[in-house]
Order: C-alpha cells, then structure tokens, then sequence
C-alpha cells in the first residue's frame, strides 16, 4: 500500500503535517509516490525546514517577497520539475526560513498537491506542543499527526520529548515517567490536531513501525487514538530503511 494512499491524499489537497518522529521522512515520501502518480507537488514549511530536507524534495526556491516567492514556483514548475520545495530564505544551520500560513494557502492553487511542514520536533519521536504550534494554513484539507513508536515506553525527558514540560501539562505524565499509549496519542490528537478547523480531514501517522513488537506496541497505541475520536490511523515503518512499508490497523 502507498502511503498517500493510506492517507486518502489526492489532487487538490493540503496537506499539513504536525508532531515529531518521521514528519519529513513522511512527506518525502508522499512527494514521490504523487509524483510518480503524474501530480506535481509543492512543498512547503510554515516554521523551518532543514535544508538536505527540501533538497531531498526537489528544486528549492525561496524569497521573502510572496509574489517573488510565487513567481519562482511558477517557473519551476514549468521546466519540467513534478516536485518544488519553497521557503523565505535561507538560514543558518542549514534550515529554509517558513512562510506564513495564510500566503502558504496562496499557494494551493500552484501545484495538485500542497504539503506543509506545521511545525518542528528536533528530531524527537513525539512532542508537547506549544501554544502556538502548529502552523495550519486555513487551506488544510487534511492534517497528519506524527508521533514515532519508539517513544512508547520512553521517560519523558529532553532526549525522549521535545518540549517535555508541555508534553506533561497535556497528558499528566510526569518528568522522568514512561509514556503511557494514552498519552502518547493525547500528544496527538490533543496537541497536534487540537487547532484543526471544522470541514479539514484528520488522520493519525504512527511511525518506525515494523512486524513484531512496535508493530503490538502500535497496535495499542490505535486503539487509544480511536478512543479519542481519531478514527483514521496509518502505520509506516518510516523513518526505518527503505522500502517503506505502510498497514492500516
């Protein structure tokens, strides 16, 4: 199975991922199976993006100026490139600046499919969010919230959570205590899809998962984010090595 496929994403959509562990691995892949479906794909992030990240997309246009920034797509789109990451500039420690949410929803009219990069995780499994976090662009038809399963079972500290203190207010679990599959998905449904405007779709993407124990292990986590009202959830083994595997609990 295709991971956008699994997801329900098509033409027209946006596509806006938010929480940790496997965000860009997620929407890399996703940019290349839509490509190879024959849809053009513009990424973009409304926070910061790392630089090997957009390159690993395509070609990568930025500029502070919207209308400059609208142009460079534009143009590369039309030399031939089925895939185009954007940003507002280049900034230090190899990171692509973001755009703001709402000229990101300019730009949905520039490619089939628009995938957005809400918010950042450090390279954590799973997050608290903060209150301003995530970035939706009110264009988002769908939101996709990541959390990888090596955070199951893991203390809630700076090596496990970004934002550990936010990650306890919001699920009860304390510094230094293992993270429980009901607040693993709280991080999620909770956290990462508590903005989402009425009439956007959700969808739940549990991470790093392979046959055996985290494939159990997501299992468990499944039934929490069900239980709390997140009805579409999607296992992958991204981040792991290719070829991706993707399952539908």
């Amino acid at each position: 199975m295709k991971l956008h496929a699994a997801l329900g994403i098509s033409a027209g959509d946006v596509v806006a991922f938010a929480g940790a562990g496997g965000k860009s691995g997620s929407i890399l892949q996703v940019a290349s199976e839509l490509a190879e479906a024959g849809l053009t794909v513009l990424v973009v992030p409304t926070t910061k993006m790392s630089l090997d990240e957009a390159r690993g997309i395509g070609p990568l246009v930025t500029s502070e100026d919207p209308e400059e920034l609208r142009g460079k797509i534009k143009i590369s789109f039309s030399e031939g490139n089925a895939r185009v990451a954007a940003g507002s500039a280049m900034l230090s420690k190899g990171r692509v600046g973001g755009v703001p949410p709402d000229l990101v929803s300019d730009f949905a009219t520039l490619a089939d499919v628009l995938l957005v990069e809400a918010d950042g995780s450090r390279q954590r499994p799973i997050k608290g969010t903060a209150d301003h976090e995530p970035a939706l662009p009110d264009a988002s038809t769908l939101v996709v919230a990541v959390g990888n399963v090596d955070a199951l079972g893991s203390p809630v500290d700076e090596e496990h959570v970004h934002r550990p203190a936010l990650f306890s207010e919001l699920t009860g679990v304390g510094h230094g205590q293992s993270i429980t599959a009901r607040a693993f998905a709280q991080a999620l449904v909770e956290g990462s899809l508590a903005k989402v405007l009425p009439g956007a779709r959700t969808a739940a993407l549990i991470t790093g998962v392979e046959p055996g124990r985290t494939m159990a292990d997501a299992s468990v986590v499944s039934r929490e984010l069900w239980r709390l009202g997140t009805r579409h959830v999607v296992l992958t083994s991204i981040p792991k090595d290719a070829p991706t595997r993707v399952w539908v609990p």
